[in-house]
């Protein structure tokens, strides 16, 4: 029994099920991922990490020799065609072929079809949604590995060594100097700069949670439909404190923490407290 086929949407889902042979290798610079040729590389060098991931974390611990014998066994061509058998009806049966019938029984055409598939996963779903499909292909009653903690109990010894560079906040009670008015940051960068550390936005969270602040995302998106610029405002007890720009809202969102994360730190976390009223 194989595991659920992850659904695609729109063009994704489009480029996938046509056969290449009418689409000729023409790009759509309208799409993230271009054409069904980018997603089926896209899709083998995801596949060979994440069996060899699998494989890696094995015990007993397989040798390098045991490693790359049972990687190979796992991705032949004899594997590629079993798992389309196995998603006829959902997956090899909607493949619009053109001219091109019988294509699929072809080992290379159907690896091509399966790469392809997993390249589009890993585009809309993300790496980890992808790893959790596949592994439950490669070992059915096995649990899939955790690429990222994303939990709540993250902290700065568990994340990634850029992040370490974050100072840990400060303790609740300590006196401080009152805040510096808030500025938000220029829009300069569409990506992530490379000074942000990965699970900021994670430990921003935690940190306002344990301390009772609210936290509230404002996004608004300006630009053409098929390439938006999304604005970030991210705001701690009604009060705006981080501003991102990026490609998409979730990068935005990601900038908007680390800058947030910045200016809370260079409070102390602490915020005024209201005056009394009469």
């Amino acid at each position: 029994m194989v595991p659920p086929l992850p659904p695609l949407h729109g063009d994704l889902m489009l480029d996938v099920f046509t056969h290449r042979a009418l689409t000729q290798g023409v790009l759509n610079d309208h799409t993230p991922h271009g054409n069904s040729d980018r997603l089926a590389q896209l899709g083998k060098s995801v596949l060979n990490t994440i069996v060899m991931y699998i494989l890696f974390a094995e015990r007993p611990m397989l040798s390098g020799e045991e490693l790359k014998t049972k990687h190979d066994e796992i991705l032949s061509n004899e594997s590629m065609l079993a798992w389309l058998a196995a998603y006829d009806n959902e997956l090899k049966k909607r493949v619009r072929l053109g001219g091109a019938r019988g294509a699929l029984d072809n080992p290379e055409e159907a690896s091509f079809l399966f790469n392809s598939y997993v390249g589009a996963v890993c585009v809309q779903d993300g790496l980890q949604a992808t790893t959790d499909w596949v592994s439950k292909l490669v070992k059915p009653e096995g649990q899939p590995p955790a690429l990222v903690d994303d939990s709540q109990d993250n902290t700065l010894s568990t994340m990634s060594p850029a992040s370490a560079s974050l100072p840990a906040p400060p303790q609740a009670g300590t006196s401080q100097a009152a805040p510096p008015p808030y500025y938000p940051t220029p829009p300069q960068a569409s990506t992530i700069p490379s000074g942000v550390p990965q699970g900021t936005l994670a430990l921003f969270n935690q940190t306002c949670h344990q301390r009772g602040f609210s936290i509230e995302w404002v996004a608004s998106a300006n630009g053409p439909q098929h390439d938006p610029r999304w604005e970030v405002k991210c705001k701690v007890n009604d009060v705006e404190r981080g501003f991102g720009l990026g490609r998409s809202q979730k990068l935005a969102k990601e900038i908007a923490a680390y800058d947030a994360y910045l200016y809370m730190q260079s409070i102390g976390w602490t915020l005024p407290q209201p005056e009394p009223t009469a």
